[in-house]
């Protein structure tokens, strides 16, 4: 039986349009990086603001995100103010 939390990564990862991001770069694609808003920030990539999209990503209303640059910032929760 499949993991409930594996099957809504595996279908948010589906919808996650960080690939086409202008700030997606190599190094993410190396480590075929996605759901920055979930996982946070990559812990070896490093990274240039070229334009996000987050605001337009079909997983952001699904899972009640609010925030941007997932992949430099952090995911929802570590962007959050204590």
């Amino acid at each position: 039986m499949i993991n409930d939390k594996d099957t809504i990564i595996a279908d948010n990862r589906a919808k996650c349009i960080c690939e086409p991001c202008p700030t997606y770069n190599e190094c993410m694609r190396a480590d075929n990086a996605l759901l920055f808003c979930i996982s946070g920030k990559s812990p070896t990539c490093t990274f240039d603001k070229k334009g996000c999209v987050c605001p337009v990503c079909p997983v952001k209303p699904i899972r009640g995100l609010t925030r941007a640059y997932y992949c430099i910032r952090g995911s929802e929760q570590e962007q959050k103010i204590p």
